[in-house]
């Protein structure tokens, strides 16, 4: 029935694009990362998305997944699974270019109406420099990050070859398996993702048992069942007082 959904609203208006977590054929983000106002009928409000996530009550919270034969250049259609769930969620999102710095913006829930807003970025457009892109950080993804309300841990760090969790270190092995997220292996069997979410973020995606190393490494099985999913902060990070100040330039 979802796919039913998003088939009929490409037939007539909009949905979104980009897959959450491939490699993008060029080094810069896709054109929906950023922040945006959405002038909806109740007045405008803020919309902030990473690369791969959407962001809600200042933390990214639903994954995006491009669906098959959408990668259009202005137009980015996807399914989302929102942090902490095993499926898809029943709707789709849309973001259709109409401008360098404008989209419409759809979101395509299964038994309903497609709703459709107007939207205005209010970011400097996003490419690789901006700090909600995930392209060329990889890097970032060891040393210390915090926890916070959507974690259980309160503090971690991440080497080469350890993983330290509120004090406790497991010696572990690690490998990138795709832009933005890295692979972390405890005797030889996978124990984890740390995933760049854009921003200030990361998410630390503990695998259930049964997760092979074949499966872990490939780019075009999506993994959507973790045993938790939790989300961490570098310290001192300065993306969130960015995004703050470009929200405050929403205009009524």
């Amino acid at each position: 029935m979802f796919r039913k959904t998003l088939s009929t609203v490409a037939a007539g208006a909009a949905i979104i694009v980009a897959t959450a977590i491939a490699t993008p054929v060029f080094a810069e983000s896709p054109f929906h990362t950023g922040v945006w106002q959405l002038n909806t009928k109740d007045g405008p409000k803020g919309l902030v998305v990473s690369d791969w996530l959407v962001f809600e009550d200042g933390l990214p919270k639903r994954w995006l997944y491009r669906k098959a034969g959408t990668n259009d250049a202005n137009q980015f259609d996807f399914y989302t699974r929102t942090m902490g769930t095993s499926e898809y969620a029943p709707y789709g999102i849309r973001v259709y270019r109409t401008g360098d710095n404008e989209m419409k913006y759809t979101i395509a829930e299964t038994g309903k109406d497609p709703i459709e807003v107007s939207a205005v970025r209010l970011s400097i457009p996003n490419f690789k420099n901006s700090c909600l892109s995930v392209e060329n950080k990889g890097e970032r993804l060891f040393g210390t990050w915090n926890g916070t309300s959507a974690s259980h841990l309160k503090k971690l760090r991440l080497t080469k070859t350890g993983l330290t969790i509120d004090g406790k270190t497991s010696k572990v092995s690690v490998e990138p398996v795709r832009t933005g997220r890295l692979g972390i292996v405890q005797d030889g069997k996978p124990l984890a993702f740390l995933t760049d979410a854009g921003g200030d973020y990361a998410v630390l995606q503990w695998f259930n048992d049964g997760v092979t190393q074949e499966h872990m490494r490939d780019p075009k099985r999506e993994i959507l069942d973790f045993k938790a999913e939790e989300v961490v902060r570098t310290p001192g990070g300065t993306c969130d007082g960015e995004i703050k100040s470009r929200l405050k330039a929403m205009k009524k």
